[in-house]
């Protein structure tokens, strides 16, 4: 049996799909926990399952996904991780609160509201995943070696 060679860039891609999956799981239990069985409004379980995501999705993408161990630049890359982050989760509250109030006002979607609203948070995230592999690979988790590719060309 052969090993297909797999490209350093696809082997980030494959686990950053991957620990997105692992934060997504963990987001949804989050927004379900706090929307469907505590009943807090749409934004509250938006920043709920945002916390609880980006905690799980950084850990991963540094560690795992782009494998920088060190302790140097940590606190540069999770600012940068956070921006990153908080503009997403920015925009997925905002989709949360549009839906909860047009939503209603669609006879399909009106008996399924707690459903459209919690599609919503995550069809924003879908949305973002490719912006945010290319911003993490390329801006906040760019490797020395790539630094000097550029500068060179």
């Amino acid at each position: 049996m052969q090993l297909v060679a797999v490209s350093p860039r696809l082997r980030r891609f494959i686990r950053f799909a991957l620990g997105s999956a692992l934060a997504t799981l963990v987001s949804a239990v989050a927004f379900w926990v706090m929307f469907h069985t505590l009943h807090a409004p749409p934004e509250v379980a938006s920043v709920t399952a945002f916390a609880s995501g980006a905690i799980v999705n950084f850990v991963s993408n540094r560690y795992w996904a782009w494998d920088r161990r060190s302790r140097s630049g940590l606190s540069r890359d999770l600012g940068s991780y956070a921006v990153l982050a908080i503009a997403t989760a920015l925009a997925a509250a905002g989709a949360t609160r549009a839906t909860k109030s047009y939503a209603p006002h669609v006879d399909a979607f009106a008996a399924h509201l707690a459903v459209v609203v919690e599609a919503s948070y995550f069809a924003t995230y879908a949305a973002m995943f490719l912006v945010k592999f290319a911003v993490l690979d390329r801006v906040i988790f760019r490797s020395r070696s790539q630094v000097e590719k550029t500068t060179r060309a």
